[in-house]
């Protein structure tokens, strides 16, 4: 099973739902740094209304699903024997007899 199509899939629809969601985005973000480092806070506040946020949403559970096939088809491919090919079918190097006349 080769997952190179579901990674695919999945970086399109989580590229487009994470785009729709935060393209769309009304909102604030605070970084505080501080010493010693326990106080130190990220604050993100995020509102996205209407479409985008109605289509984002599905659009970065697909992606996620789609990478977890992805992850999955990936290990089982580790796994997986490669098929052995049967000699009796494959084409065989046939010698022509020389004839020589002359």
């Amino acid at each position: 099973m080769k997952s190179d199509r579901f990674v695919i899939g999945a970086v399109l629809f989580l590229a487009a739902g994470l785009g729709l969601l935060f393209g769309f985005t009304h909102g604030a973000t605070g970084f505080t740094l501080g010493y010693p480092v326990s106080n130190t806070s990220l604050h993100v506040d995020i509102t996205t209304s209407g479409i985008p946020a109605l289509a984002g949403l599905p659009l970065v559970a697909a992606g996620t699903l789609l990478l977890f096939i992805a992850l999955i088809a990936a290990i089982v491919a580790q796994f997986h024997q490669p098929e052995s090919r049967d000699i009796s079918v494959l084409p065989t190097k046939r010698q022509e007899p020389f004839d020589f006349e002359e």
